[in-house]
């Protein structure tokens, strides 16, 4: 199991992406399967440590 965001990679969600529903949109994955939820949480997660 992933765990959920944390308020601060929730707001790096929206300064960047507008929020998780349009960073998922933009790697093809959907907010209404969970599955694809926890992938982009990877995701995203590998990005912001990218991020510095």
């Amino acid at each position: 199991m992933v765990p959920p965001y944390t308020a601060e990679e929730k707001q790096w969600l929206r300064v960047h992406f507008d929020g998780e529903f349009k960073f998922l949109m933009a790697y093809g994955l959907s907010i209404y399967d969970e599955d694809e939820r926890a992938e982009g949480r990877l995701i995203a997660r590998a990005m912001m440590a990218n991020d510095g």
